[in-house]
């Protein structure tokens, strides 16, 4: 009876410990799933932010860095209207397009005088909305992201003074 009794208990130990196992496999395996969703989660609030912040970004970065005298002007070209900023490199005149074409912001940059076509222009990211205007020495660009997100950049130009 006594041998019989240990066997039992033996058993539930081992019964015990077994459930023990499984309860931490299971556990563990919950922390990791909800981990990675919570990583998950973070990466796209990251780019999503990324995303509505870089058309602005990037629109305001090419104006401050080609603001000179009469280099900044709104222009239509063929039924778009553009931002275009004018340089001068190694006595050769140049320009830079910006404008919104087929949901996305495009840069062409071209000698001066030569033709403007939308299609040779280089892709930069999505745009729904790109409305440029000068007033008094301040640009105003009003902007739509490819998310639907609008946002208004002002730049005061240095040219204008």
């Amino acid at each position: 009876m006594k041998g019989e009794q240990r066997t039992i208990n033996h058993s539930m130990h081992g019964v015990f410990v077994f459930v023990l196992l499984g309860m931490f496999a299971v556990v563990s395996t919950l922390i990791v799933l909800l981990g990675a969703q919570m990583y998950r989660n973070t990466v796209d609030r990251a780019a999503s932010n990324n995303e509505d912040r870089v058309l602005a970004a990037y629109v305001r970065s090419m104006v401050r860095a080609e603001d000179a005298d009469r280099a900044v002007t709104v222009e239509p070209q063929n039924g778009i209207t553009t931002l275009a900023l004018r340089e001068d490199l190694d006595g050769t005149p140049y320009v830079t397009w910006l404008y919104c074409y087929q949901d996305q912001l495009y840069e062409q940059f071209t000698s001066e005088g030569d033709d403007f076509d939308p299609e040779d222009g280089t892709a930069i990211c999505p745009a729904l909305g790109f409305e440029p205007r000068i007033e008094g020495g301040l640009l105003t660009v009003n902007l739509k992201n490819g998310n639907g997100k609008a946002e208004t950049v002002r730049v005061a130009l240095r040219c204008a003074r």
